[in-house]
């Protein structure tokens, strides 16, 4: 998790659920608050954090999540999550939210431009600690520093060079994960995902000041049961 200082205000719970998942689960969990790109923009930073992690990790498997991610219960599996997608090098949450069931995109232009319902979004991401995931992120920064560096400076930066110059191209190997990991609008919308399914959550567009004590009534209120699991998984 890259959690940089002006987003504390709701990141130091985030890390929170995340800690305590990792620790019942056998995860080793990390957060990250530096900047890392200091000539780009601080989305780009969780990128190198990922290409950095991948290098020196001994682990199977590396799981990118943003700040402003939640854990709908302790009781949910990673290693689960991730086996229907074992064929996979990476595996993307995606953007978009589900209604009944079906997925309606949250970015409508870029749903237009690419023809589908759900492109992939860079809040949660599991990527097996192998050759073709060390060059992929390589080559997500080359592309954002080079070729497709118009986009890499214009909202959702990091998603708009993956959809143009990336998923398209390897679609063999990359999966999405379905209504597990959910795009939710507020946290009030948090407990609705997890009664419908949702593992885990991801805010969109982050957390305002104001409903951070919302946050925190969720978190406190809700159970946590512990679940013992240990494998080779960082986050």
């Amino acid at each position: 998790m890259l959690a940089t200082a002006e987003l504390e205000h709701y990141a130091l719970h985030s890390k929170r659920l995340w800690q305590k998942f990792c620790h019942n689960r056998g995860h080793q969990f990390q957060a990250y608050s530096e900047i890392l790109l200091p000539d780009m923009h601080v989305n780009w930073s969780k990128i190198e954090m990922v290409r950095q992690h991948l290098a020196r990790s001994t682990s199977e498997m590396v799981v990118l999540v943003d700040a402003d991610t939640y854990v709908c219960s302790q009781e949910s599996c990673l290693l689960d999550l991730i086996a229907p997608h074992a064929s996979k090098e990476i595996v993307f949450s995606g953007d978009c939210r589900r209604v009944a069931g079906v997925p309606l995109p949250t970015n409508i232009p870029a749903a237009l431009r690419y023809r589908t319902a759900c492109l992939p979004n860079a809040g949660f991401i599991a990527v097996k600690n192998g050759d073709f995931a060390k060059r992929f992120f390589d080559d997500w920064l080359e592309l954002a520093r080079g070729s497709l560096s118009k986009l890499a400076n214009r909202h959702p930066r990091n998603q708009r060079v993956l959809w143009e110059g990336l998923y398209f191209q390897n679609l063999d190997r990359i999966g999405l994960f379905g209504h597990q990991v959910q795009r939710v609008y507020s946290t009030s919308a948090i407990h609705t995902a997890g009664r419908r399914g949702a593992h885990f959550v991801h805010v969109k567009g982050g957390l305002p000041e104001q409903d951070v004590q919302h946050l925190i009534d969720l978190i406190t209120g809700s159970s946590q049961r512990k679940d013992i699991n240990s494998n080779g998984t960082d986050l």
